[in-house]
């Protein structure tokens, strides 16, 4: 469904229940809604308040009313089967930046458009856009009834129903409608939903999940005998959001994916235990800009901190440091365990000490199969997704342009004479304090930042250096100097974690299909880099709403920004074989 204004909620709420009611209701119900500036929560509230709505559906919806800056937003309910996809902008960009196909269409000028407050205007340029969206025999319905409305609608191939009480129409144009190309073409329908991901890190389970919510069989390959055996098995990290003045494209990202993170870790998770959204505080050490000053802070959730929170980790009044109030931290481990072992209509097959050396394809359309050293066969099928941090350039293509990066993590237990923050802190490396463990609670610190660092054999140990240990309590001395001052001779009791992850030359993701025209069916979900708390999630969402043709979780623009094929910077795209 389609809705071209949110408003207070009614249409998507009423839905939402008529699905539920539905004895023959689709195993999914997705609800793309367009809304420029959505009300504040406490409107929200009121409203329903007002309207005596006190269903759990109501208060689900409020419980995820936050964060509701400029880009998309993916709110899950009912365990994944019902999604809202709420786009924050202008009514005719983010229709352009829309790939769908609608069931049906609810045609309402957005509420919060001050200028084009009833009587709204829907002229051509505004229902080509729509119709762009429709499929042959496509419902609409309008809360709107003008002469110039019907004919318009008309003229674009909308058969108009007599003798409603709402303006109701089915787009049946009488030629074949012009399309634009997809991003990337979606699994035939009737094939078989089974797939194959290496890699049992976040972005693998994450994809695996992603894939089997929506009815896929998927078989995981890892070399490690356990999941997140290797950079997913960080002790704990931060998920928080980037800001940046002009709030690009890497900000929204963040966005986006810091809320599937939450949203899992919450449905998924202990919290305090596994995971907390304990916000997360950002010293700007190095003059990085702030939030912007035209930003509404209780909609993009960061802004710049009170001094009573700066004081509380041991910093100056005039410290600059901004406030994360929807971040937190997480047992990256955990939360891959826990996407294995959810309950989904699909199912997830582990398959642990199964090192792939090399992938073929059985004929130009076949099967993809991923084998051992000794040739031998782990598994196949149409779907080959590689997942495998640094090792997926080896499988996928030595043309995928990856950066191998170590990263080094420095932990303690905590003593009483830590002077540590309430909260977590980052902005130079981070520090984690008051993570519970079986012992007492422990702080984390780091990491290291080693660039072109041989990529580490899938399912070994990345060695740990002594000498990281200086680096991380340097940067901590820079980042908290009163909490690293504190600490004192903490060498006896350090701890170290190491693991390798990968970024591409442009720090973003590379998700989607490798070489669709050569190789179809060979996808790649890596290169998360730094940001894998917060990316991970967000791309295993990404790849199975490509290959679903689902509505994508991020703008048209954003998605082709991340396809594993787009040429790497500087570099010109493949000839073709014409």
């Amino acid at each position: 469904m389609l809705q071209t204004g949110f408003g207070l909620g009614e249409a998507f709420l009423a839905r939402w229940q008529a699905w539920r009611q539905d004895p023959e209701r689709p195993a999914r119900l997705q609800v793309v809604a367009i809304e420029p500036r959505p009300v504040a929560l406490a409107a929200l509230q009121q409203h329903l308040a007002s309207t005596g709505d006190s269903s759990a559906q109501a208060q689900q919806l409020c419980a995820q009313w936050w964060g509701l800056a400029p880009g998309f937003h993916r709110l899950g309910f009912e365990g994944g089967q019902v999604e809202l996809t709420l786009c924050v902008g202008e009514l005719p960009d983010t229709l352009r930046e829309l790939q769908l196909e609608a069931d049906s269409v609810w045609l309402s000028a957005p509420s919060s458009f001050p200028s084009l407050s009833p009587p709204f205007v829907w002229d051509e340029g505004l229902l080509k856009a729509l119709a762009r969206l429709c499929r042959r025999g496509s419902r609409l319905t309008s809360d709107t009834d003008t002469p110039a409305l019907r004919e318009g609608l008309g003229r674009l191939g909308f058969a108009l129903q007599a003798n409603t009480s709402w303006l109701q129409a089915t787009y049946q144009p009488a030629w074949e409608p012009r399309r634009a190309p997809p991003l990337v073409t979606a699994w035939p329908q009737g094939a078989a939903r089974e797939a194959v991901v290496i890699g049992g890190g976040l972005s693998g389970l994450g994809t695996a999940h992603a894939l089997a919510r929506r009815g896929w069989q998927v078989t995981v390959l890892d070399a490690c005998a356990e999941p997140a055996g290797g950079a997913s098995g960080l002790p704990a990290g931060l998920f928080s959001p980037h800001v940046s003045p002009d709030d690009n494209r890497i900000s929204r990202l963040t966005r986006t994916g810091l809320r599937i993170t939450r949203q899992t870790a919450q449905a998924l998770l202990d919290e305090q235990q596994d995971w907390a959204p304990s916000g997360v505080l950002e010293h700007r050490v190095h003059g990085k800009a702030g939030p912007r000053l035209d930003a509404d802070g209780e909609a993009t959730g960061s802004e710049e901190a009170s001094a009573a929170l700066k004081r509380a980790a041991g910093l100056s009044p005039e410290a600059p440091a901004t406030w994360h109030r929807h971040a937190g931290w997480v047992r990256p481990a955990r939360l891959v365990q826990a996407l294995l072992a959810a309950p989904v209509p699909g199912h997830i097959t582990w398959q642990g000490r199964c090192r792939v050396a090399s992938l073929q394809q059985q004929g130009p359309a076949g099967p993809w199969q991923a084998l051992n050293a000794a040739g031998q066969l782990l598994a196949q099928a149409s779907l080959m997704v590689v997942a495998a941090g640094p090792g997926s350039r080896d499988l996928a293509s030595p043309q995928v342009p990856l950066q191998a990066l170590r990263g080094q993590l420095t932990s303690a237990p905590q003593a009483d004479s830590d002077r540590l923050p309430p909260l977590p802190v980052n902005g130079q490396g981070s520090l984690i304090p008051h993570l519970p463990g079986n012992t007492g609670p422990s702080w984390h610190t780091g990491s290291t930042f080693d660039r072109g660092h041989p990529p580490q054999p899938a399912g070994e140990t990345t060695p740990c250096k002594p000498e990281d240990h200086v680096t991380n309590l340097s940067k901590l001395a820079t980042l908290l100097p009163a909490t690293a001052a504190s600490l004192g001779d903490p060498t006896e009791r350090l701890q170290a974690w190491a693991g390798i992850r990968c970024t591409s030359p442009d720090r973003l993701p590379l998700v989607g299909p490798v070489d669709p025209a050569r190789r179809p069916g060979l996808w790649l979900c890596t290169a998360l880099g730094t940001r894998g708390l917060t990316w991970g999630l967000l791309c295993g969402e990404l790849l199975a709403a490509e290959v679903m043709g689902d509505p994508l979780p991020v703008p048209l623009s954003q998605a082709r920004a991340l396809l594993a094929s787009r040429p790497a910077p500087g570099r010109q795209p493949p000839a073709s074989d014409e």
